[in-house]
């Protein structure tokens, strides 16, 4: 159900409005099975709240939204036969950057590039797992001879934060969106004029309310261990593309000149 639907649809969405979406998008064949207040009782989120979510993503009601489910599972080519656990990792990291593809914005793509192209001073930031996503494409961006600065130290982070000025282009990710260091650093980088690029997932969060240019990684969140386990990989895919599309264009500028 979330591929397909662009940034602008899913930035209009409630938080209760994408709690229905992603508990269909991994439920798909109960759902089919399901009323509407059905739905309703096992996402304990009200009917008036699904028709309205079917309404916002151009569909004519929950019978439609049942008919459209039915088609997409048409053309899932979902494997009867039970999948090795290699198989079934493959799956779901393929699944996660495909429905992140579909979520990527090529205005926003551009929008970052022409920072990145402007004279600019470029900051990571991140914590846990996420840090060293952003400590690796940091270091990829300086082979592309772009300098820029990956904070790992928060104290240092903040420092740096309350130095910016609109001459500041700062990259932060979060996967829950609510990340406390992370969302104090761009508070503060925001306040002295820094633009800010954030990666979180679909959820509307206040990270991704105050960010000029808000990424939305899809993540799968199940998970059978009591520690982070959730996969880095959309956020990495989101950042090569950005990349790879600032490599092109200053090169193709560099060729015009």
């Amino acid at each position: 159900m979330i591929k397909g639907l662009n940034s602008d649809i899913l930035n209009s969405l409630s938080n209760s409005e994408i709690e229905v979406l992603k508990y269909i998008e991994k439920n798909k064949r109960k759902v089919l099975d399901m009323s509407v207040q059905e739905l309703s009782k096992n996402t304990f989120i009200s009917t008036a709240t699904i028709i309205r979510l079917c309404k916002k993503i151009g569909l004519s009601g929950f019978a439609e939204l049942k008919y459209k489910i039915r088609e997409e599972l048409k053309h899932e080519k979902i494997e009867v036969k039970e999948l090795s656990s290699l198989e079934k990792v493959k799956d779901i990291y393929l699944y996660e950057i495909k429905q992140t593809s579909s979520l990527i914005s090529e205005e926003d793509v551009d929008k970052v590039v022409d920072l990145l192209l402007e004279n600019r001073n470029v900051h990571f930031f991140g914590k846990g797992l996420t840090s060293t996503a952003l400590q690796y494409i940091s270091k990829y961006l300086l082979t592309c001879n772009r300098l820029n600065i990956c904070y790992e130290d928060t104290h240092i982070a903040y420092l740096a934060a309350e130095a910016m000025t609109e001459k500041d282009v700062l990259f932060v990710a979060s996967l829950s969106g609510r990340t406390h260091q992370v969302l104090k650093m761009i508070q503060i980088a925001k306040s002295k004029g820094a633009k800010i690029i954030a990666i979180t997932n679909i959820d509307n969060n206040e990270i991704s309310e105050i960010a000029d240019i808000n990424f939305r990684v899809y993540v799968n969140e199940d998970s059978k261990f009591p520690y982070d386990m959730k996969s880095r990989i959309p956020v990495l895919f989101i950042l090569h593309v950005i990349i790879n599309r600032f490599v092109e264009r200053r090169n193709l500028n560099i060729l015009n000149i």
